[in-house]
């Protein structure tokens, strides 16, 4: 490539692509970052975070001796730091500040090769597709999908082309309208949304048959879904169905191979619950401290947004449509969110608002009472202590944390009261209604179904603790009996599509083969 301008190599780039779907994943993901400066800069701040992180916690849980300090006289820093702690860090410490120093070397590795993918996919936007840096945050996806569509017409060969033209599970075509950029970037996802709305897939948490009298079973297939057990379901599911150049393999097509791919799938399953649990001490350790860091902040500016509510990632993946790409799907959410957090906020819960008002006055006493004590006397503030080292300071940020949150919990008196209108509105940007809401949205049952969907933030923190503790047991117990009905679905449900290869059925909105509307729901269905 010595002596090519910058044009010449990128269409030498786009020429040479052996994996369309890898390269149009890396087109979008570069469009939904905004560009190589803001990317590069996001890439290397989060590795800064990461690195702070570890630092810190491995300096306060190892490099301060807490013994050393004295509530009833001045102490410094200096006093209290363990000289050459490193060295001093118990087993355990040491473990954690040795992993995660291995973890942080291989993302600055990581950081370093994925910089030329950057600068290549720059060339490919500012020469061929003729978008300036700056405005990648401006144009609209599809004037990108145009713009591609036309290269494609220019330059329909890549590669494989001539390579893979006689083969049945080619990938490549001569065209790139929107519904196929959109199918290659999302082929994956695609599997998964279909998993999920088939509910195929058991998340539930076995319990022993002595907790089983206490705590009530979940309905269905469960629905605690979190980040860690979304990855390991990405790569017990998507790595084993696909291939390196992002291709179904063509072994789980003939059912001849369905024995050994359901017993490979479960001892993938069972390998993973083992590997989890064997980092899982070490990754709840990280994800404490970087939450109370990130968030901490967050909540001392504004107590209230402890009560603030999203949509769950089950919800999420239940809400997602065939191959819509995810910068749509998140403004559908966020569109959603006003309404929804109005839904669940005016439903009649009177006791709640009793006690939240009960609360307020109380918290809200308190504070002025303390307030107005620390103007009269300002040094009461840091010197008069209410409770053993509880100074009048450090019990106005209570009181205030406690009256911000109960404030947050009561409904405005002023809003009009209409579940039914609200919660269609909802469906409207969700395009989620199951049949049991039907005639019902304006039930308590429906609210309370709803409400596992779009749960309070903090309950959804706590989950995604738990889960990187309890998913070795979904992984190793609730998930290996899914196998068969899994490898049955992949062979049942893919279909060849000239040119693109094999995809998910359900990918290609075939109502006719599968004879159930609500697979791919549209607005019409719930509106």
């Amino acid at each position: 490539m010595r002596g090519l301008d910058a044009y010449e190599k990128a269409l030498w780039n786009w020429v040479n692509v052996y994996n369309l779907d890898g390269f149009l994943q890396d087109v979008y993901n570069y469009y939904e970052g905004k560009g190589i400066y803001c990317i590069a800069l996001s890439r290397g701040l989060n590795l800064l975070t990461v690195g702070f992180v570890i630092a810190f916690s491995s300096f306060l849980i190892g490099c301060v001796d807490y013994s050393r300090i004295k509530p009833e006289k001045s102490t410094r820093l200096s006093d209290v730091v363990v000289h050459q702690c490193v060295s001093k860090f118990s087993g355990f410490t040491l473990l954690f500040f040795m992993l995660f120093t291995a973890f942080y070397v291989w993302q600055i590795v990581m950081f370093v090769l994925g910089v030329r993918r950057l600068v290549d996919m720059y060339h490919f936007y500012t020469h061929l597709l003729k978008i300036p840096d700056s405005d990648i945050q401006t144009i609209p996806w599809s004037e990108v999908v145009r713009r591609i569509g036309a290269i494609r017409e220019e330059n329909p060969l890549t590669a494989i082309s001539s390579k893979n033209s006689r083969n049945t599970n080619d990938t490549t075509t001569a065209k790139l309208d929107a519904h196929d950029v959109a199918n290659r970037i999302l082929r994956q996802e695609n599997y998964l949304i279909a998993l999920f709305n088939k509910e195929l897939l058991d998340l539930r948490v076995p319990l022993p048959r002595l907790l089983k009298r206490f705590v009530p079973e979940e309905r269905g297939k469960g629905k605690m879904l979190t980040k860690a057990l979304e990855w390991n379901l990405r790569f017990c599911l998507m790595e084993y169905l696909f291939d390196r150049h992002g291709r179904v393999r063509k072994v789980f097509l003939k059912s001849r191979n369905r024995a050994p791919l359901i017993e490979g799938l479960r001892r993938r399953f069972i390998f993973m619950g083992i590997l989890n649990a064997v980092f899982a001490p070490f990754i709840v350790s990280f994800i404490l401290m970087y939450s109370f860091f990130r968030y901490f902040e967050e909540y001392h500016k504004d107590p209230s947004t402890i009560g603030g509510r999203q949509y769950t990632l089950y919800a999420q993946w239940k809400f997602r449509e065939f191959n819509e790409l995810p910068h749509f799907f998140k403004r559908r959410l966020h569109e959603s969110y006003p309404v929804a957090t109005s839904y669940i906020g005016q439903f009649p819960n009177e006791k709640m608002k009793l006690i939240m008002r009960f609360v307020a006055f109380v918290a809200g006493s308190f504070t002025a009472v303390l307030v107005l004590a620390s103007i009269a006397d300002p040094d009461l503030v840091v010197h008069f202590e209410i409770t053993p080292h509880g100074t009048v300071l450090f019990w106005i940020s209570v009181f205030g944390g406690i009256l911000a949150t109960a404030r947050g919990m009561i409904p405005d008196d002023h809003d009009v009261f209409d579940p039914e209108q609200l919660m269609m509105e909802v469906i409207t940007h969700t395009h989620y209604m199951p049949d049991e809401w039907k005639g019902e949205l304006h039930s308590k049952k429906t609210h309370a179904q709803f409400g596992e969907l779009f749960q309070m933030k903090i309950l959804i923190f706590v989950q995604e603790i738990l889960s990187v503790l309890l998913t070795p047991f979904v992984l190793w117990y609730s998930l290996p009996p899914c196998a068969p009905a899994i490898i049955d679905f992949f062979r049942e449900f893919s279909v060849h599509v000239e040119g693109r290869g094999y995809v998910c059925s359900f990918a290609e909105f075939n109502f006719e083969r599968h004879g159930n509307v609500k697979v791919c729901r549209t607005i019409d269905d719930v509106g």
